[in-house]
């Protein structure tokens, strides 16, 4: 079974050799097939070799380098898919780009794509605070009036500045609601994105950021330019769509971080905190992100992926059929 290869001890050295790439790590090596390996993250500092990136781009994995705090640094894309348009994969992948750069000059069809994104954020969001306060054998009074509450304003929202602000509110509540479930000795009092002031958001900052990595082999698999998005503004080299398609996980990663934290996963001394911000330490680290694959990524893929799967093949089919009414 393929899985994530993520290396995060300061120093380590990751080159190739054969149809393997070793981890050095101080005085010991390990061999890791490639057959073995989906994508490859590098957080802290890493370093690789050439031979070893061109030999992951042959074998269509992508190289992710994250800082300590998990932002993303840089991505090196595999050999691309349609590169050569003679094949039928290449023509569709062709074929959904320009879809998707006909519709992107479109607002109001813009629109209407983030409409459908936040309704479905709305619907997720609301069936995993219900099903807590299910767990937690606690009445959910006043969830369905928010929910549709939200939907309403966001069937009368009219352009993209409205539905950020109802995005701020969509949040706004998750927090406020994940928050009152902590019991456990983190405090956490309000989202702060980059850096993190605290390990609660910390581990926020870190989950967040490797699902959004995640999201640009998804994309480009399905034919998407993952820079190109309908909701969020692209600023310098940040994957818009990625943050898009990701709204949809976000209340499924929110709980899985607070699920971590009152499950006394992690203790406080497990973080340090610097004055540029909170990072977890190494040994930490690597558990945390083990923890997250097999949550995440593997054991609840159906909870977390699928859902996004689901929007990104709407979306695509959705770009299809436009494009053809103005043909």
């Amino acid at each position: 079974m393929k899985g994530f290869l993520f290396v995060t001890t300061p120093g380590a050295r990751v080159s190739k050799k054969n149809n393997e790439l070793i981890v050095e790590i101080k005085n010991e090596k390990k061999r890791i097939p490639i057959g073995v390996i989906n994508h490859v993250f590098l957080i802290g500092s890493v370093n690789i070799t050439a031979s070893a990136i061109k030999f992951l781009s042959s074998r269509g994995r992508f190289l992710f380098l994250l800082n300590k705090f998990g932002k993303v640094i840089s991505i090196v894309y595999p050999e691309l898919l349609g590169s050569d348009n003679s094949t039928r994969a290449a023509q569709y992948f062709i074929f959904s780009r320009e879809d998707q750069y006909f519709i992107f000059s479109r607002e109001e069809k813009k629109l209407e794509i983030t409409k459908e994104l936040l309704k479905r954020k709305v619907f997720y969001s609301y069936d995993v605070i219900r099903n807590i306060f299910s767990s937690r054998k606690l009445k959910s009074e006043g969830l369905e009036d928010w929910r549709e509450s939200i939907l309403s304003m966001i069937d009368s929202g009219n352009d993209n500045q409205a539905m950020l602000g109802i995005d701020g509110q969509i949040s706004k509540f998750l927090y406020s609601k994940f928050s009152s479930f902590n019991e456990s000795p983190f405090y956490f009092d309000r989202r702060e994105y980059y850096p993190p002031k605290d390990p609660v958001n910390a581990l926020l900052s870190l989950s967040f950021s490797i699902f959004y990595s995640l999201m640009f082999p998804i994309l480009i698999s399905k034919g998407f330019d993952p820079y190109l998005g309908f909701f969020h503004i692209k600023r310098g080299k940040h994957g818009a769509l990625c943050s898009d398609v990701m709204e949809i996980a976000r209340p499924k990663i929110i709980e899985f971080v607070f699920n971590t934290i009152n499950d006394e996963f992690l203790e406080i001394s497990d973080f340090v905190q610097s004055s540029s911000g909170v990072f977890l330490k190494k040994d930490a680290l690597k558990s945390f992100l083990k923890l997250y694959s097999d949550v995440i990524i593997y054991e609840r893929s159906d909870l977390t992926l699928a859902p996004v799967l689901d929007f990104v093949n709407w979306l695509r089919d959705y770009l299809k059929n436009e494009v053809s009414n103005y043909l």
